[in-house]
């Protein structure tokens, strides 16, 4: 394993740790962390841009009370019907991390890029359909499936998902 592979993956590893575990404010300790099932997730203002689509994964509470989130979700392609992951999972592009309070009907946005794989010569890239994305709540196991079908890239060599903090 190269040192630049080591050095990228210590320093993702680090950055979900420090933002999924980071202790809210005083005034948060009141609010319970949004969990998996008090969050809706959607893509929302996609729109063409230079190879890519751009838009906003867009996570809304739908619970009864008031909850926080912070951080980047965790995002990938599946499909054949199942769920199987298709190809390399998102890329977590810089930004602030910012602890959000969320009212019921409230919602945060995660900008995020999807690249066409026609970018890539197909024998590397092996194209693939999809069903749509898996999306991990930040600080859950748990996913939820929000529909898009397009094509991915079935090899993990290649990043075609990029993602950024969740923001108001």
């Amino acid at each position: 394993m190269s040192n630049k592979l080591i050095l990228t993956m210590t320093s993702t590893a680090g950055l979900a740790l420090a933002t999924l575990v980071a202790a809210p404010t005083s005034a948060q300790a009141a609010v319970p962390h949004c969990t998996n099932s008090a969050l809706a997730a959607s893509l929302v203002h996609l729109q063409g841009a230079a190879g890519s689509q751009v838009g906003d994964l867009r996570l809304t509470n739908v619970s009864r009370g008031h909850c926080w989130t912070r951080g980047y979700p965790g995002v990938s392609y599946v499909g054949f019907g199942n769920g199987t992951q298709i190809g390399r999972a998102a890329t977590w592009d810089a930004g602030a991390v910012t602890t959000i309070t969320l009212s019921p009907g409230q919602h945060a946005d995660a900008p995020i890029r999807l690249v066409n794989v026609q970018n890539y010569p197909a024998s590397t890239c092996r194209p693939t359909p999809v069903d749509g994305l898996r999306v991990y709540v930040p600080g859950s196991t748990l996913a939820k499936f929000v529909p898009h079908r397009t094509t991915g890239c079935r090899s993990t060599t290649i990043t075609t998902i990029f993602v950024r903090p969740l923001a108001r």
